[in-house]
């Protein structure tokens, strides 16, 4: 009896730690699997060509590789969530991140303001990809260049994978290489969980609105409320209610951007004496003055 308790005792101490390490290494494996799909099909392109010159979006830009990754479902940005296994992911800080905000390059830490795809794989793999257009051009003579990346494998232990790095410079994406199962998390204090990545690429609140060119993030919060919860609403995000000018503007993008406001009337930070303020309205451009306390729309803008 006291045998079969001290070993009892050691599994329990030891068996965690075991399927921990099991579990790391298939993870691992199966990203590196994920990684040298899409690579391999990158060579292709390169082979033949197709990376010599760049492509004006991620969506042209997959169109081609597609021919080359065999590939189940896509996504476009407005329905990205549909390509990934969870509604929700925990991003490298510990915060709950929706899946359908990562709309473009600077939704995964990117310095790109071209949309992401949403991809699943033949095997069931889902990945979140973005094309940068200004990542370079590869001539089909230009040698490939092999790097060495080393990924843990549990129990303390690493090994590397070589990939083909300037096929893949204009590229980055992320990928839950177990599906729905959890955690759901991504990297965080050197410790690798079961969403990863190609490069640099990771899940970020970036703009929960729409991404206006001149303008940066336009948030509608859906409210009605006076001119002074307006702002201090806005200033809640870290924002600020737009003046005058830049309302009309937003105004004047509308049709370009069908996610923005069609009508109703929003309030400017734009005041006139201590009791009235601008509003536009969204149905037809037209400005007035309501008084502070009436409830109005309210549009933030920022960073």
């Amino acid at each position: 009896m006291i045998t079969l308790g001290i070993i009892g005792v050691v599994a329990a101490i030891t068996l965690p730690a075991l399927i921990e390490n099991v579990t790391e290494r298939k993870n691992s494996e199966r990203h590196a699997n994920i990684v040298y799909k899409v690579t391999q099909a990158m060579d292709i392109m390169k082979a033949h060509g197709e990376l010599s010159g760049t492509y004006p979006s991620t969506e042209a830009f997959v169109d081609e590789l597609q021919k080359y990754l065999k590939v189940s479902k896509r996504c476009d940005s407005n329905h990205i969530a549909d390509c990934w296994p969870t509604e929700k992911v925990i991003d490298g800080d510990g915060n709950e991140f929706e899946v359908s905000k990562a709309k473009k390059g600077k939704n995964l830490s990117l310095n790109t303001d071209t949309n992401n795809v949403g991809l699943i794989l033949a095997d069931g793999a889902s990945i979140i990809l973005n094309y940068n257009p200004e990542g370079g051009k590869i001539d089909d003579t230009d040698p490939l260049i092999a790097v060495k990346k080393s990924l843990p494998v549990g129990g303390g232990r690493s090994k590397e994978f070589v990939y083909t790095s300037n096929s893949t410079a204009s590229i980055d994406f992320v990928t839950d290489v177990n599906g729905s199962a959890h955690p759901n998390k991504e990297t965080s204090d050197n410790k690798y969980n079961d969403i990863r990545n190609l490069f640099a690429a990771t899940f970020s609140k970036g703009c929960a609105g729409e991404d206006i060119s001149g303008l940066g993030c336009v948030v509608n919060t859906g409210q009605q409320l006076n001119w002074n919860d307006a702002k201090a609403k806005c200033e809640s995000l870290g924002m600020t209610l737009p003046d005058r000018g830049t309302l009309k503007n937003i105004y004047n993008q509308k049709a370009s951007n069908p996610n923005l406001p069609q009508s109703g009337w929003f309030w400017s930070s734009s005041e006139i004496y201590a009791y009235y303020a601008w509003i536009v309205s969204f149905g037809n451009g037209g400005e007035d003055l309501y008084s502070k306390g009436t409830l109005s729309g309210v549009l933030c803008v920022g960073n």
